[in-house]
């Protein structure tokens, strides 16, 4: 009996002698180099994430502040320069803006009060007031249609506005202050080129346009302003986007060549007055 207690102890001896000096280790999770650099990863990941969203939040902001900065720049931009500001200063001041004018080139377009019409003191652009409107300002209407003398395609009068839908309120609430004159509307939605080219091979004294389409028709040959003595611009109306005539991106390239080829040219030679509707 002592001899096997004695063997038995010498087995359980061996037996702990085997085992590795830290055995007492491998009770706590092994972590090889790769997931303990996988762990730092994820901490920095997490922590780059939050700060992301910081940044985002905060490019957020600025982008929105930075849109309602150019959204209230953009309104009425063009023709914003005072209340207090005269007729001329408006006008030359929404031009230079459109065509991108340097100094030197407004110079050469600039109109004098002698190219405008008089205008009313407070004007809204409501197309029910059109009427009374162009009555104050060209008082001999009437007189005027009388005794004109010129060629089919060559009208006394035109308005010039930014569409179609404008155009046909503006030609139906001018009905009083036209008359029996003779009219025509011109822009591209119902009628093609070729249809208003042959319209306006017959005389016309009044006409109410979009830009595109009178400059098409003036390349075609069609429309002349040999007779053209008053241009009114639909000046303070707005559309939904609350942009003026030539706020419009689709429109202000022509509204701008028209002034700077045709009309301002005629203005400054005495022929042709412009109002600002």
């Amino acid at each position: 009996k002592e001899r096997n207690d004695v063997a038995n102890r010498k087995r359980k001896q061996v037996s702990a002698d085997a085992l590795d000096e830290d055995w007492w280790v491998q009770s706590s999770p092994i972590i090889d180099d790769d997931s303990a650099e996988n762990i730092k990863d994820n901490n920095v990941k997490k922590s780059v994430s939050a700060d992301d969203t910081t940044v985002i939040q905060t490019d957020k902001e600025i982008s929105s502040k930075a849109k309602k900065r150019k959204k209230r720049k953009h309104k009425n931009d063009s023709t914003t320069v005072g209340d207090d500001a005269s007729i001329e200063e408006k006008f030359s001041h929404a031009l230079i803006k459109a065509a991108r004018l340097t100094p030197i080139e407004a110079e050469d377009y600039k109109l004098n009060g002698l190219g405008f019409l008089e205008e009313p003191k407070s004007l809204t652009g409501n197309a029910d007031l059109i009427s009374t409107y162009l009555k104050t300002v060209i008082p001999r209407w009437r007189h005027e249609v009388k005794k004109y003398k010129g060629k089919g395609g060559s009208p006394i009068l035109l308005i010039i506005t930014s569409s179609a839908v404008r155009a046909i309120d503006l030609n139906r609430t001018s009905s009083e202050f036209k008359a029996k004159c003779l009219g025509i509307k011109l822009f591209a939605k119902h009628y093609k080129v070729q249809q208003h080219i042959q319209m306006l091979k017959k005389i016309v004294h009044f006409a109410v346009a979009t830009p595109n389409r009178v400059c098409k028709l003036v390349t075609e040959g069609a429309l002349h302003f040999d007779n053209l003595k008053y241009v009114i611009l639909d000046w303070n109306f707005r559309d939904a986007k609350e942009r003026s005539l030539l706020d419009i991106d689709e429109i202000r390239e022509d509204v701008a060549q028209l002034l700077l080829k045709h009309f301002i040219p005629l203005a400054k030679e005495g022929k042709v007055k412009i109002g600002l509707f």
